[in-house]
């Protein structure tokens, strides 16, 4: 995302972006953003994080429809998201026990035209978050890692390793750099990385922002050392791990971690602009970036999925991990503020490794041609996922699901705001204040 990544420092930026639609910074740049979410409410208030968290069971299949005043309150807010944003195609999904909703307007190719199809895959960017995350928690729960671990135990060559534990990387508060949006780093992703040695040997060579457990400031290098350390506990790669202990126990055929290339498998959506479109610009054929690699983003952001796949996953998660780790891992979440009000204008919380909203488990993802993010209710038992095949949107994903949640539920669910709030487009996204 384009965006502030701290709550305390306006003038630590994670984009050097050039304001005007259209223009282009001389390097090109290519941002990554997001943020994970798993957090149960067990008797609480929609909207208020729970002090009691309650086990969850994978979805069963929903058959039910819903009614037409809600289909069409659904498909005026997709129409107005994709008129808004300008945004060649959308994928959208709702699945609740009052009904299935699945809307794919626009195309998959502006040079083709050809349709976009409810199965194709597209690049999650930093949704891969929560499967990093998920694997940490999953290793806690086994005893092979611990929360309060110094990273320094793991991983050497981390600016202050002895003082930042496990449990401040999954919270953003560790105080290392963002890295991933330096230039320096920039210059490398068009290309690819062949090596992730080399990758977290050179952002061990940044310094760090702060001191260990002070204010949120985004890290998508600490989402790399988590995903290290993933490794070193498990014993394998860290995509093996991945189909290992999520992808292949849940089914989920099209998501996986991109080893070479953009990893994008047939059938798949094309995705435009990668930080030259302004939130409200079309998009040409001659902005398509569907080809730039994912490798250089791993553990933070590497992943490829589909609306169905993410659905399953959403909704599956905590059934990997044990009840006791489940509970401390939504303890205390952090309230925090995205700069540049990416995620609109209601109440977000930081968990140990995820974000959450209203009640609703939350991931969020940006890079090169998409915008996307999901979210699931425990309570509600409803997924709701967002993706566009542009980048920048002025109607971000986050909020866009936070005013389907509310069509759907009314007064049921608490953002902290309202569904106009939610839709009110923010023409400052991929700009860079003077």
């Amino acid at each position: 995302m384009a965006m502030q990544r701290t709550t305390t420092d306006p003038s630590v930026l994670d984009r050097p972006l050039t304001g005007g639609a259209g223009s282009r910074h001389p390097i090109r740049v290519i941002v990554v953003i997001s943020t994970i979410g798993v957090f149960i409410m067990a008797g609480c208030t929609a909207g208020t994080p729970a002090e009691d968290v309650a086990e969850t069971e994978t979805s069963s299949p929903i058959e039910a429809e819903f009614d037409p005043d809600t289909v069409a309150q659904f498909d005026e807010l997709v129409r107005e998201f994709q008129e808004v944003n300008q945004t060649p195609g959308v994928l959208v999904g709702v699945w609740s026990p009052e009904g299935t909703y699945v809307s794919t307007p626009g195309t998959s190719d502006l040079a083709t035209d050809a349709p976009l199809e409810p199965d194709m895959q597209f690049k999650i960017a930093s949704q891969t978050k929560t499967f990093t995350g998920n694997l940490i928690l999953q290793l806690v729960s086994e005893g092979k890692v611990g929360f309060d671990d110094p990273i320094s135990e793991w991983i050497e060559g981390v600016p202050n390793g002895d003082e930042i534990t496990i449990r401040q990387l999954l919270t953003h508060t560790s105080g290392l750099a963002d890295v991933f949006t330096d230039p320096k780093v920039q210059v490398f992703v068009p290309d690819g990385c062949d090596s992730i040695d080399e990758l977290l040997a050179f952002q061990h060579t940044f310094p760090p922002l702060a001191e260990p457990g002070g204010d949120w400031s985004y890290s998508n290098y600490g989402y790399n050392l988590l995903g290290r350390v993933v490794e070193l506990a498990d014993g394998k790669d860290f995509a093996t791990v991945l189909q290992e202990r999520i992808a292949e126990p849940l089914g989920l055929t099209r998501t996986e971690l991109v080893v070479s290339g953009d990893g994008l498998t047939e059938p798949f959506t094309h995705g435009y602009g990668s930080g030259e479109l302004g939130p409200t610009q079309a998009a040409t054929p001659e902005n398509d970036s569907t080809d730039v690699p994912l490798t250089c983003l791993w553990a933070h952001g590497g992943m490829v999925s589909t609306i169905e796949d993410m659905h399953v996953w959403m909704s599956s998660m905590s059934t990997l991990v044990s009840p006791e780790v489940w509970e401390e891992a939504n303890a205390d979440p952090l309230p925090f503020v995205f700069g540049g009000n990416y995620n609109g204008p209601g109440e977000w919380y930081q968990g140990l490794g995820f974000d959450l909203t209203g009640g609703f488990v939350v991931a969020e993802g940006s890079f090169a041609a998409y915008e996307s993010s999901s979210m699931y209710s425990p309570e509600l038992d409803t997924t709701i996922t967002v993706a566009t095949t542009k980048m920048w949107s002025a109607i971000t994903p986050p909020p866009m699901m936070q005013a389907l949640a509310m069509a759907l539920y009314g007064d049921e669910v608490d953002f902290g705001l309202t569904i106009e709030q939610a839709m009110e487009p923010n023409l400052t996204i991929g700009t860079v204040p003077e």
